[in-house]
């Protein structure tokens, strides 16, 4: 049926048009604006996109 996952890989950049980022996390494990968690896989139909790949995004730790 031609049908593709989009499981990105932790450390990927987000991709807005195949990610959607449902919380970002303070981390220092990985670059701002990079994948920290995948929570639920994408797919792609004839490379339309059916559901986006759920992630959470790293974000810089705020200083107290």
């Amino acid at each position: 049926f031609n049908i593709e996952e989009v499981s990105p890989d932790l450390g990927d950049k987000l991709d807005p048009e195949r990610h959607q980022a449902l919380s970002t996390e303070e981390t220092l494990d990985f670059q701002p604006s990079h994948i920290c968690k995948v929570i639920q896989k994408g797919y792609l139909l004839h490379n339309r996109l059916l559901r986006p790949a759920m992630v959470m995004v790293a974000k810089k730790p705020t200083d107290p």
